[in-house]
């Protein structure tokens, strides 16, 4: 058997593949934005996303760092890289599939009559070749995989900031937190909208609609990663955070009208004061 190891990087939230193309490789491009840029570097081709991530089959030692050094120019936002890595399995004998897999003898007959197979750690290839397609599905799905990690923790650390939002509103006076309540309700909805915008990258990419082969490797490979049940997980927190932003903008709103309904009983106190002093000091 010969075995591959695809390895998928996210940089930052997003690489500006177009800028990258024109002024580091020469040569303008056009690309749909599941597309990724060929780049090929030391031997090796490098599938560049414009949502932030980079994958490579068989990276060497200090790859990584390497294109890294490259790309950063080239990216927005850029954190600390999140990894994600998968082998490729190809089969050149029937018997190698019962050392790969620990299943019963039902499930391995099952299995047999299947050109692809999909486990949590690898994909095994039984009869077709290791095409280019296969490869860009994989790292596709793993590009999309990571980018999502960023997503949510980008949207936990949103509702983490929403949540201490409102406990500041528990603990605290209304007068002295509305003008810092407001900057930090722009700025978390500010990061769910950022997440809205970022989720685009989990749609299903054009060429799985063209091959039902490919579309069954890729929906095989959302379950493996969990995508569908991670983004419905992520829909809920971004309505949570939603719906606290309604809360503390009311919140915000009421301390406001306090604070007017306060002076304004206050400039009455000073007018009947003055009115009182006016007629015993005359």
């Amino acid at each position: 058997m010969r075995k591959y190891n695809i390895v998928a990087y996210n940089i930052g939230r997003e690489i500006d593949v177009k800028r990258f193309s024109r002024e580091y490789m020469k040569r303008r491009i056009r690309l749909a934005w599941e597309e990724p840029l060929y780049f090929s570097y030391q031997g090796k081709e490098v599938f560049i996303y414009s949502f932030g991530s980079f994958v490579v089959v068989d990276p060497y030692k200090g790859f990584f760092q390497e294109i890294y050094s490259i790309l950063k120019e080239y990216t927005r936002d850029l954190l600390k890289p999140y990894t994600e890595r998968y082998e490729v399995i190809i089969l050149e004998d029937e018997g190698e599939l019962k050392e790969l897999l620990d299943e019963t003898v039902e499930n391995l007959r099952e299995m047999k009559d299947r050109k692809i197979i999909v486990t949590d750690s690898a994909c095994i290839l039984k009869e077709p070749p290791l095409t280019r397609e296969i490869i860009k599905i994989i790292a596709f799905t793993l590009a999309q995989s990571l980018a999502l990690e960023r997503i949510e923790k980008d949207v936990d650390a949103a509702l983490e900031k929403a949540q201490k939002i409102l406990s500041q509103f528990e603990k605290s006076s209304f007068y002295f937190r509305v003008k810092p309540a407001v900057k930090s309700l722009i700025s978390v909805l500010r990061a769910r909208f950022d997440a809205l915008s970022d989720v685009m990258v989990l749609e299903k990419p054009e060429i799985v609609w063209e091959e039902p082969e490919l579309d069954i490797l890729y929906e095989e490979l959302r379950a493996v990663f969990e995508i569908d049940d991670r983004f419905r997980a992520l829909d809920k927190k971004l309505e949570d955070i939603l719906e606290m932003g309604r809360v503390i903008s009311d919140l915000a709103s009421t301390s406001r009208e306090l604070i007017l309904e306060s002076l304004i009983l206050l400039f009455i106190i000073l007018e009947i004061l003055l009115t009182i002093m006016e007629f015993f000091f005359r």
